[in-house]
């Protein structure tokens, strides 16, 4: 080949091909493992941010605690609706005991004089020991809601019957339970006050202390206990003041 025509070819690819390399870049390379060589692993997706989960968790949260809310409410509403039946059973009690003509019931002679005072009229076709029975059958079923009925219908219709004592303190004892403390202090006190020689008055003392404490009234309940000790003072509740006393 002659010098001229070298000159020309020399020219020409300096203009083409070779054209990409006057811009100062390497052209793009594209590597290939060698024979035998394990392919590149792909990059795994980014794990989900703490976040989301913690949004989750709480978003559970949230959705128990409104159903506890739920069921609170709905406890409450229907003790409320209980209690105001309690309230209406006892007014329906009192209103029949103040408008039934007083007498002695069929049956029953009055007492000599001065042994105390005539039973009042039955209100119910139950008397006084199987109110007493079925209450107890309630009471240790655990429906209290029905025993504290009963043994209520048991005061209110026989005042003066021996176990007029007990029904009133098993209802005391319920409110207690159900912490209740102002009921509870309620139906202790008139335990105490209708029945001043009842056996169960000690013990009704120490009670009427206990929720006298819970209701912040600590230094009536060191009284009370202490009127223990001075009354009774050989009694089991006498014992249990003393320990009170002692706190």
């Amino acid at each position: 080949m002659s010098a001229g025509r070298l000159a020309v070819v020399l020219a020409v690819l300096a203009l083409t091909g070779c054209g990409a390399l006057t811009d100062g870049r390497r052209p793009a390379t594209v590597e290939v493992p060698p024979p035998g060589a394990e392919a590149p692993r792909p990059t795994p997706p980014a794990a989900p941010t703490l976040a989301a989960d913690q949004l989750t968790r709480l978003a559970d949260e949230v959705s128990d605690l409104r159903n506890a809310v739920s069921q609170l409410v709905a406890g409450a509403r229907q003790r409320g609706d209980q209690i105001s039946d309690l309230q209406r059973r006892v007014g329906e009690l009192e209103v029949q005991g103040r408008t039934r003509p007083a007498g002695v019931p069929s049956g029953f002679a009055p007492p000599p004089p001065g042994e105390g005072p005539v039973q009042a009229p039955s209100l119910t076709t139950k008397t006084a020991e199987e109110l007493y029975q079925v209450g107890m059958a309630k009471f240790q079923a655990k429906d209290f809601d029905a025993a504290v009925l009963l043994f209520y219908e048991l005061i209110v219709t026989y005042p003066s019957h021996a176990l007029r004592e007990s029904a009133q303190f098993l209802v005391a004892e319920i409110f207690y339970a159900q912490k209740d403390y102002r009921g509870a202090l309620a139906e202790f006190q008139a335990l105490v006050r209708d029945v001043p020689r009842g056996r169960k008055v000690p013990d009704a003392l120490v009670k009427i202390g206990l929720t006298q404490r819970e209701l912040g009234e600590r230094d009536t309940a060191q009284r009370t206990w202490e009127r223990v000790l001075r009354d009774y003072p050989t009694s089991v509740a006498a014992r249990q003041a003393r320990v009170l006393l002692r706190r």
